[in-house]
């Protein structure tokens, strides 16, 4: 359908139509009746109706009360909401404004007040008692520049942000002795084995363990697996090709050609499947093998996991596939860096016998792995986990008594605090990239400081965190208030200061 203006609908003409839309309200099919015989959409006839409501609402109302919502405050809230909850970008903010005739409404007024309040705001979180936490440490660049992000696992709260101009280990050593400055005490590093990363964290932190990023190590030999599915089904349908060939054949010459083409595409099609069907089943043995506990409940070490990898490497290269073998050398050259993360299992574990029985020990874990799945996978394999976690919780309930909820949750805020990967972190700078996409990568330390805000007081929508921010989970203290009332708390109270 095409829109056009019409200049026949005076002012008085739209007058009447708002008004025959405000009494049309409640009377099933009057407003699509009222809009056939006027030649007008419904859509033009509601934003007629909601115009006038909002025109009378404003002339009818208390003057007083309209100058209060209007006032710097309110405009000041507006404007944090629209950059940070909005995620939209100061040109944006400005058409906004305007269209609805709020002031200032400048591209420099909201620039330098964006920048003004970020100036108030720390980039590192700051707290009154030390707190023993693990790091996710990465960088996400804009304009090539490196933004350094550390943050806390188990609440995903950004201990500090920064915008450096390179991401040495200088630079990275004084990133970590500023975190904990601020009282957040290392217990180790989860990241990916970026030189400068690795290096500064050991310079500042020389007695605490480091440990890699599975993702970032597996990610070649699932990617390779993925590649040998696709082949695996493009030697499918090549072998539904020479058999549809076959059967449309008519002469015996073409029959015995094209029987010899279906055999040989076959052949080719089964050994790909059987080659991917073997590497899947060592992928899920070297997978299996990483987790913190084994089928019983108990702690894996790493000596039972760097021998079950050890064998599945062995079994890979047979093929002699030179890709794979490239990424099977890698392996055996991290193996140890792999598997140092199951350390904390063995001493989580131990750490539980003040908290549970020794004979619920054991199924607590399992629900505990089972009910950490659940928000990693999908579908039925998410069905399964959840129920194997509810099976188990229910083997520990009755060794707990009535505070058996309390227990629970306390055992897994300690089983939260392991670290296997550092894929939350790359969940906050998924986050960060709409801002930097709104500002075209011209980002400041004071937006840095204004984002690390809000991520931190904003309370979760979804998730096993929904309504929850993560300030509170770090610090186990409730917020009184939104976020944004928070904010312009904070930055009254640092102006006034």
């Amino acid at each position: 359908m095409k829109f056009v203006r019409r200049p026949d609908l005076t002012l008085d003409k739209r007058i009447h139509l708002a008004m025959l839309a405000m009494l049309c309200q409640g009377t099933y099919g009057a407003m699509s009746q009222l809009a056939n015989q006027s030649a007008i959409s419904r859509t033009f006839l509601y934003q007629l109706m909601n115009q006038a409501i909002l025109v009378l609402s404003l002339c009818f109302s208390d003057r007083s009360s309209l100058k209060s919502e209007t006032s710097d405050r309110h405009w000041h809230e507006l404007i944090l909401l629209l950059r940070l909850e909005g995620k939209c970008s100061i040109s944006s903010i400005t058409e906004i404004l305007n269209y609805q005739g709020l002031s200032p409404s400048c591209h420099g007024t909201l620039s330098e007040r964006f920048k003004t309040d970020g100036s108030q705001l720390p980039n590192t979180l700051k707290t009154d008692q030390p707190y023993y936490v693990m790091y996710l440490a990465d960088e996400i660049f804009a304009c090539h520049r490196p933004i350094l992000i550390t943050i806390e696992p188990v609440s995903t709260a950004i201990l500090r942000i920064e915008l450096s101009p390179n991401r040495n280990a200088a630079t990275w050593k004084n990133h970590f002795q500023q975190i904990q400055a601020h009282h957040y005490c290392a217990l180790g590093l989860g990241s990916d084995r970026g030189t400068g990363l690795t290096k500064g964290f050991t310079e500042a932190c020389p007695d605490k363990p480091w440990y890699s990023d599975h993702f970032h190590e597996l990610s070649d030999l699932y990617q390779y697996l993925t590649r040998l599915e696709n082949q695996a089904y493009a030697m499918i349908e090549q072998e539904s090709e020479c058999l549809r060939k076959f059967n449309n054949a008519r002469s015996s010459d073409h029959l015995h050609k094209r029987l010899s083409a279906y055999e040989q595409a076959v052949a080719s099609a089964h050994q790909m499947i059987t080659r991917y069907d073997q590497l899947q089943f060592l992928v899920k043995n070297v997978s299996a093998s990483l987790q913190f506990f084994d089928t019983q409940g108990r702690p894996q070490t790493p000596d039972t996991a760097k021998e079950t990898i050890r064998i599945a490497l062995d079994l890979m290269p047979a093929w002699g596939d030179t890709a794979l073998n490239d990424i099977t050398q890698t392996l055996w050259l991290h193996i140890d860096d792999i598997t140092d993360c199951l350390k904390q299992a063995s001493v989580c574990y131990d750490q539980l016998t003040d908290l549970v029985p020794i004979d619920a020990r054991d199924s607590l874990c399992l629900a505990w792995q089972h009910w950490h799945q659940t928000h990693q996978t999908k579908s039925a394999t998410k069905r399964y986990h959840q129920s194997e976690c509810d099976f188990w919780l229910g083997c520990v309930e009755p060794f707990l008594g009535e505070s058996a909820q309390t227990v629970i949750d306390e055992a897994f805020a300690r089983l939260n605090a392991m670290v296997r990967a550092s894929s939350l972190v790359e969940m906050v700078n998924s986050h960060l990239r709409p801002y930097l996409n709104a500002c075209k990568g011209q980002i400041t330390q004071e937006t840095l400081n204004l984002i690390m805000f809000y991520h931190n007081h904003r309370r979760y929508k979804a998730g096993k965190r929904q309504g929850q921010a993560p300030i509170e989970i770090l610090k186990r203290q409730t917020l009184d208030k939104h976020w944004v009332e928070l904010l312009t708390d904070t930055l009254a109270t640092e102006q006034a200061a």
